[in-house]
C-alpha cells in the first residue's frame, strides 16, 4: 500500500424541486467549487457497485459544454442549454439537495484506490474502487475488491453518502431515490 494524497472535499449536490435526478439516481454534485461530477449508471441497475463518471470544469470549452448539455438533457427533457456550470444551475433552476465534507486519506493498493474518509456528521468510511475502461472488466474487479476485504469486519454500506446524508436528515426525501441502504446488510467492504 503506497500513500497518495490527503485532501479535503466540499461536495455540493444539486437536483430539481421534484428531484428528478434522484429518482433516476443521477448524481450531480460540485466538488471544491472546481468541476462539475456526473455520475449514473448507464445500465440502470438496481445494485449501486459501479457508475460512469463524467467530470466538467465550471466554465467548459464549447465541445464540454454540448456534452455537458447532452448529459442534462437525456435526464432531463426540459433542459435548457448554458455555456457554464453556473449558468446551468441558473437557468434550469437546480436547488442544491445537499452539501457534505470529508477528509480523505488515499492509497494506491496495485491497481485499486484505497481511501479512507472521515465524512462531516456521518462518520468514518473505507472505499475502494478500481477504475474500469470496458463493461466486462467491471465484474472481475468487484470480485477482486471482496477478496482485498474479506476477512476484514466492516460493515457494507451500498449507497453513497449523499444517499446516507438524505436518509439521516430528509428521509422523506431519500425514499424517493432508487438506491437505499439496507439496515440489515453488514460484514464486507464499506
Amino acid at each position: 500500500t503506497q500513500f497518495m494524497r490527503q485532501v479535503w472535499n466540499l461536495d455540493r449536490y444539486y437536483d430539481t424541486a421534484d428531484f428528478n435526478l434522484l429518482n433516476q439516481a443521477v448524481f450531480v454534485r460540485m466538488r471544491n467549487k472546481a468541476r462539475l461530477e456526473f455520475k449514473f449508471n448507464e445500465q440502470a441497475e438496481l445494485a449501486h457497485t459501479h457508475c460512469t463518471e463524467y467530470t466538467f470544469s465550471l466554465v467548459p470549452e464549447p465541445e464540454p459544454a454540448r456534452q455537458m448539455n447532452a448529459l442534462f438533457s437525456r435526464f432531463l427533457p426540459g433542459w435548457r442549454y448554458a455555456k457554464t456550470v453556473h449558468e446551468a444551475i441558473a437557468r434550469n433552476r437546480l436547488c442544491e439537495m445537499a452539501r457534505i465534507e470529508n477528509y480523505r486519506m488515499q492509497y494506491a493498493l496495485e491497481d485499486a484506490i484505497v481511501s479512507i474518509d472521515r465524512v462531516k456528521e456521518l462518520g468514518d468510511f473505507l472505499e475502494m474502487e478500481i477504475q474500469c475502461r470496458e463493461e466486462w472488466e467491471t465484474q472481475q474487479s468487484l470480485m477482486r475488491l471482496e477478496g482485498m476485504v474479506a476477512g476484514i469486519a466492516l460493515r457494507t454500506v451500498r449507497v453513497g453518502y449523499v444517499e446516507l446524508w438524505l436518509q439521516k436528515y430528509y428521509p422523506h426525501i431519500y425514499q424517493r431515490g432508487k438506491y437505499r441502504e439496507d439496515p440489515l446488510s453488514s460484514s464486507g467492504a464499506g
